[in-house]
């Protein structure tokens, strides 16, 4: 809030005599209290079924996932874009991984590399694993820790016209 809206909120409470009284609630897990003011229903209410539990929890798509986005959007972007000279551009992503535990040197060989890689973050990697992978780094960073470059093609997806 800005000061404007802090000082009209208390002039209003200057101008207000009497505070008002406080409300009555109730909480998610209780059932409300009918007003005594409306007209009384004779029927008999059904008790509210419990539902199932949900868990809620947050993961990073899959890559199927993320194409079968991109293909419902894309049907629309199509048709509204234009041709642009973008089509031939190598593009790369870059992964960052920090490795805690000393399991890979920093001196260690592109081999080694390599090998960390297709071991432990293969199901990191975008669609078609290890066949993207162009460059992996490995630099010391804070408190013994590495820090793990991987460099991924990405690749190019052709528009189809329909």
């Amino acid at each position: 809030m800005g000061r404007d809206t802090l000082h009209a909120i208390w002039e209003e409470m200057q101008q207000s005599p009497v505070p008002r009284p406080p409300l009555v609630t109730v909480g998610y897990d209780e059932v409300p209290v009918d007003d005594p003011a409306a007209p009384k229903d004779d029927r008999v209410r059904p008790p509210q079924p419990s539902g199932p539990e949900i868990t809620v929890s947050e993961a990073r798509p899959g890559f199927s996932t993320l194409i079968a986005i991109e293909d419902a959007l894309g049907d629309e972007k199509r048709a509204s874009e234009r041709p642009s000279g973008y089509a031939h551009a190598r593009v790369l992503e870059l992964f960052t991984f920090v490795l805690l535990d000393g399991s890979l040197d920093s001196a260690a060989s592109e081999e080694e590399k390599r090998a960390f890689v297709a071991e432990r973050l293969w199901h990191r990697l975008p669609q078609g694993g290890m066949s993207t992978v162009r460059r992996v780094e490995v630099r010391p960073a804070d408190g013994g820790a590495l820090l793990m470059r991987v460099w991924c093609a990405v690749p190019r997806v052709e528009l189809q016209e329909k």
